[in-house]
């Protein structure tokens, strides 16, 4: 969300608009069906978190789940508006500007397709053009003496992407086809990891108006997730929005000895009911027939795993067909960590191709010719570039990977507590594949194996009814690995937002929901810090802005300043520095050592924490006519943060240097030694 609010923030604020309202999927709820008896629910504090507090929800029965939900929002604070973080009286003490949303992944999509065609009619370039609904059939490298001769890439081998439709010549392709990629496997990609954890039944359905406020009437029974165990149906109902009826079922299945085919629509729809707690025996007084009131969208088999691609730049002469997204990771979806580590993919490559498109384009235009005296330092350049990538974001889908398969077994271990161990079917089925049970026609093994289930499943017929000592029993069991941190949580603040670029600070996994504690340090980015914009420069070439105070985040603070979805532009560096008032000659040297370690160009930004001298460099710079890009740290927060940096850095220095990555994470930083009293350098 952070990403989207500072990037996109069209999609970030259609998002909001889009999603349901908090207190319909803040929840999640455990028993014998989502209507019948709730054994435990569990709330999430989605409406925002402080810096420092874990993500671990909190535990109450249902008969004080309300009351405890209310001590939750009063613990936020009473007059949060639940819907923007940004009115959150108390914004200083929450570890990001943003906060979590629910939103199903065909709808979100859908929002990215209408920036893409809305910015598309923004880009003015001969080569920019958005196509929507074509299929890649193959990617192929080219050598540069097959290239047609009107070409003017200074790249020696260029890809030919083969749609139905057409032929494309490009110097990158980015693979983002999903974990089924044909063209990651045409290329002779490769996993680590466990492909299959599990098979699973996936059931797309929507209620009814009817069935849908049944199901919101008890505000203590609506959320996100509801693990149902039923003597019927076995698995997780997913609710991205109950007041539009849209649901989504996932059932386990253990293949040989069951098959998708088993579960047809009638038997879905049977499933489904019985789930959701409307079959007429675990809701008592339900005059109601809902058989009409439900729709079966989908019935779709697909296999759970967790996997990372070994390599993600492929190609064997070109090494420019990049993995990004699904088609680089696969995890199981607890936890949701799928499709947010894949905004990140793009969130740390997009800048990176922007930019060399840029200078090779620069590279072009200064050498005249098609191959130009930088062909070979581009080329290293390249290299160098999608190599980063690789190694940063394979590392962090590495971890999200582990993190996604502690809380899939997080989950397994709530079916335990139910008497249902999931190692059982598989035994079983490695029982029926070995001799002599092996020798037994399929067809009865598969009968014997659906007799099993089923009377695996039957004690669970107990779960509903209060009283029962088995269903009991089963309710404390829950309960227990509940109140001690156990089950799946939902905010995991150092894995979303406290990760790290640099390979020697990793995240271990001690403690998956501990709090982030925001820092200024290498590879990290920046943090939330309230700034107050004084700039007398925030845009290239455009100045409607000026002397106009904003207040911003730091994080992104590069894309907030030029604003590139009103105003398309390439992404560039920013060398931001703290207190540069005293001396030129240090900025000098700043600005020095910036342009040794950055290919690329970038923007200076100053921050101060006085105002005054914020202000007096606002109006040196206007009497100069010198643009100028100036900050205010309101709160008097950066010096602290710099502190809690791992880096050797010396606070004390009055003059510190970041130079940060178009993507906010810090690329590296440097403190400079305050000038000599003595010294007659005057004021820059």
């Amino acid at each position: 969300m952070e990403i989207l609010r500072h990037c996109l923030p069209r999609v970030y604020d259609k998002v909001l608009d889009q999603s349901p309202p908090i207190q319909d999927w803040e929840g999640f709820t455990f028993g014998s069906s989502v209507l019948g008896r709730q054994i435990a629910r569990v709330i999430h504090p989605v409406r925002g978190i402080d810096v420092g507090q874990d993500g671990n929800g909190i535990l109450s029965s249902s008969s004080s789940a309300n009351k405890t939900s209310h001590a939750y929002k009063r613990r936020i604070q009473d007059d949060v508006n639940a819907d923007h973080i940004d009115n959150h009286p108390n914004i200083l003490a929450a570890c990001s500007v943003t906060r979590p949303s629910h939103l199903a992944q065909n709808q979100f999509a859908s929002l990215l397709l209408q920036e893409a065609q809305h910015m598309s009619c923004r880009v003015v370039h001969p080569s920019a053009e958005l196509s929507h609904g074509e299929t890649v059939q193959y990617v192929t490298e080219q050598p540069q003496s097959h290239q047609p001769k009107s070409s003017n890439s200074i790249i020696a081998t260029q890809l030919m992407v083969q749609t139905n439709q057409r032929k494309i010549l490009t110097n990158f392709v980015v693979v983002a086809e999903g974990c089924h990629s044909q063209t990651r496997s045409q290329h002779g990609g490769s996993w680590v990891g466990n492909p299959i954890l599990q098979h699973l039944i996936n059931v797309h359905f929507r209620t009814g108006l009817q069935l849908s406020q049944r199901l919101m009437q008890d505000k203590d029974r609506v959320g996100m997730l509801h693990f149902v165990f039923h003597k019927d149906v076995v698995g997780a109902f997913v609710c991205h929005d109950v007041q539009k009826g849209e649901w989504v079922l996932q059932i386990p299945y253990f293949a040989p000895f069951q098959d998708a085919s088993d579960f047809t629509v009638s038997r879905v729809k049977e499933m489904v009911l019985a789930g959701l707690g409307v079959d007429g025996k675990d809701v008592r007084n339900d005059p109601h027939d809902d058989d009409d009131d439900l729709e079966i969208l989908s019935i779709k088999p697909w296999t759970m795993g967790a996997t990372v691609a070994k390599e993600y730049i492929l190609g064997k002469t070109s090494n420019r067909i990049i993995l990004a997204g699904d088609a680089a990771h696969a995890f199981p979806p607890a936890g949701g960590f799928g499709m947010n580590t894949g905004l990140q993919d793009v969130h740390n490559l997009a800048w990176r191709l922007a930019c060399l498109i840029q200078q090779q384009q620069q590279q072009q235009q200064q050498d005249g010719t098609q191959n130009g005296s930088g062909d070979e330092s581009q080329s290293y350049l390249i290299k160098e570039m999608l190599q980063e990538y690789e190694s940063e974001r394979r590392s962090v889908a590495t971890q999200n990977a582990a993190l996604s398969v502690r809380n899939y077994n997080r989950t397994l271990d709530i079916a335990k507590a139910c008497y249902l161990n999931a190692d059982h079917p598989s035994v079983l089925c490695k029982v029926m594949m070995s001799p002599p049970m092996s020798l037994i026609p399929m067809s009865v093994r598969q009968q014997m194996f659906g007799t099993a289930v089923k009377a695996a499943m039957m004690p669970l017929v107990n779960l509903q009814y209060e009283g029962n000592f088995y269903g009991d029993t089963i309710a404390r069991n829950v309960q227990r690995i509940l109140s001690s941190g156990g089950g799946l949580p939902l905010i995991f603040p150092r894995y979303e937002i406290g990760f790290s670029y640099d390979p020697t600070k990793k995240l271990h996994d001690a403690d998956d929901t501990a709090g982030y504690h925001p820092k200024i340090a290498i590879g990290y980015r920046l943090p939330h810090l309230e700034v107050e914009c004084l700039s007398t420069m925030t845009h290239d070439n455009n100045n409607d802005q000026d002397n106009v105070a904003r207040t911003l985040t730091l994080t992104d603070i590069e894309s907030q300043l030029k604003q590139r979805w009103n105003s398309p532009s390439a992404p560039r560096y920013c060398l931001l520095l703290y207190k540069p008032f005293l001396s030129q000659n240090m900025r000098d040297m700043a600005e020095a050592w910036a342009q040794d370690l950055c290919p690329f160009s970038f923007d200076i930004v100053e921050l101060y924490s006085n105002r005054l001298q914020a202000m007096e460099k606002c109006r040196s710079d206007l009497q100069k006519n010198h643009p100028s890009i100036v900050l205010l740290d309101i709160r008097h927060q950066f010096l602290d943060l710099l502190s809690r940096g791992d880096d050797d850095v010396d606070v004390n220095r009055s003059f510190h240097a970041l130079l940060v990555r178009p993507d906010g994470h810090i690329a590296n930083l440097r403190a400079f030694k305050s000038p000599d009293p003595c010294s007659k350098e005057g004021h820059s």
